[in-house]
């Protein structure tokens, strides 16, 4: 804060009031959102199964031929893995923003460990595609989310708002 400026609780304004339902700060959101989204990068990508039944388990070189459900549900993954961080933040926008961030850097990191034993240079510009990709889609993603959230802490403060106006309208007849 700029000297000479002091926080009274009960006196926020807008920008300091908890918009978001978590304990956690924005560098702290994306931190879990990139640790998660890298467990599960390579969690679910380090191993691969096909149609017929075949199972290539864990370990060096990670694969690169994946069933579509496989691909699917890495994705799905990754989009829960955004919203749970994202869940965790203090800040509904910015707390948002900061676990798409996270995610996609997880993401790109882990699939990075790969893309460096690639020698055609193939890999590494689908690193990049998939941080531009995850990066736009969860932040499209983050941003209605906070927009969303945002609308509807507004509704719900007015319908409390609201209520208690008819309560003392209520107790002033008596």
């Amino acid at each position: 804060m700029p000297a000479g400026m002091h926080h009274t609780p009960g006196n926020e304004s807008s920008a300091e009031i908890r918009t978001g339902s978590g304990r956690l700060g924005r560098w702290a959101t994306g931190l879990i959102a990139f640790l998660l989204a890298f467990l599960s990068c390579m969690g679910w990508l380090s191993w691969s199964a096909d149609d017929k039944g075949e199972f290539r388990g864990l370990g060096p070189p990670a694969p690169n031929q994946f069933p579509t459900w496989q691909v699917i549900a890495c994705g799905v993954t990754m989009v829960m893995v955004c919203l749970a961080a994202a869940h965790l933040s203090r800040w509904a926008v910015a707390g948002g923003l900061a676990a798409a961030a996270g995610t996609a850097a997880g993401f790109t990191t882990a699939s990075s460990v790969d893309a460096s034993a690639d020698v055609t240079g193939q890999a590494g510009v689908g690193v990049v595609l998939a941080e531009i990709g995850w990066g736009l889609a969860l932040g499209v993603l983050m941003l209605a989310r906070g927009a969303w959230l945002t609308r509807r802490r507004s509704r719900l403060a007015a319908r409390s708002q609201s209520w208690r106006l008819s309560l003392l309208g209520g107790c002033a007849g008596l």
